[in-house]
């Protein structure tokens, strides 16, 4: 599925931004060990709001709760952003990202839905992943969301363990998608989705939500696993479930499995 696709046209991409500061500067690799860690070289040598620090390939691409993420080479879209921002925008990332995420896919596959906390699925499969990680420097706080969007490349050639979760944009639709437009959808969406009012947005994220309602087992950091029926969000997108015994609580930091619809 991989074989024949051009490379990134960058001149490209950047006709397609609205955007004012999301995207406009562009750090590229062809190959990095993890976008991430370039962010933060990058941001620590001065690099402004909206800088977009994009690889064709990872070698050390890295997940939540320090799991590998497959990177494989010019296919798809590994981008850490950089986004210098006030406490209060900072704290609500966790959602906004998310949002902005979903959203520039279900331009393509009108399905993408959020998984909390922020894996964004089709049709009961991953096609993106991400991790937000912040600091606080002294002009105030940093945040870098890397974001891996499977785009082109063909989920079978994935390790197996991959396969039976993961699936990609050009998978679902049968033909490859554009790229170019798709990374430039993305940071128009981040940055509007940033100057919404959080209300609103924690509203869309509770409508691309595909956890509420449901029956989930969870895993909690350091925790005892137990089942769960997801029943809300809180303002800053943490999920609050509640268990068999009627008792709610909001889960913060945990892995989140949907357990299918009984029929």
């Amino acid at each position: 599925m991989t074989a024949s696709l051009p490379p990134f046209d960058f001149a490209r991409f950047q006709s397609l931004l609205t955007t004012t500061l999301i995207g406009r500067p562009l750090v590229y690799r062809p190959v990095v060990g993890s976008t991430m860690d370039l962010a933060r070289r990058e941001a620590a040598e001065g690099a402004v709001h909206g800088t977009a620090v994009f690889a064709e390939e990872q070698t050390a691409g890295r997940g939540r709760r320090g799991r590998t993420f497959f990177s494989p080479a010019g296919a798809n879209i590994y981008v850490t952003f950089i986004l210098r921002c006030s406490l209060e925008l900072h704290r609500t990332l966790p959602v906004r990202v998310p949002v902005a995420v979903a959203e520039a896919l279900a331009a393509v596959v009108p399905e993408a839905a959020i998984k909390w906390p922020n894996d964004i699925w089709v049709g009961g499969l991953k096609v993106c992943g991400m991790l937000i990680d912040g600091e606080l420097e002294a002009e105030g706080p940093v945040a870098f969301p890397g974001i891996g969007i499977n785009v082109n490349f063909d989920p079978s050639t994935a390790q197996p363990d991959l396969q039976r979760i993961a699936t990609s944009l050009a998978a679902v639709l049968g033909r490859p998608v554009d790229r170019e437009a798709l990374f430039a959808r993305l940071c128009n969406e981040l940055e509007r989705t940033l100057a919404a009012p959080a209300a609103d947005v924690l509203a869309r994220y509770r409508e691309r939500n595909l956890v509420l309602g449901r029956r989930v087992h969870v895993s909690p950091v350091g925790g005892a696993p137990f089942e769960a029926l997801a029943v809300d969000l809180d303002d800053a997108g943490a999920l609050v479930v509640e268990r068999d015994s009627g008792v709610r609580e909001t889960v913060t930091a945990a892995d989140v499995t949907v357990r299918p619809v009984a029929t």
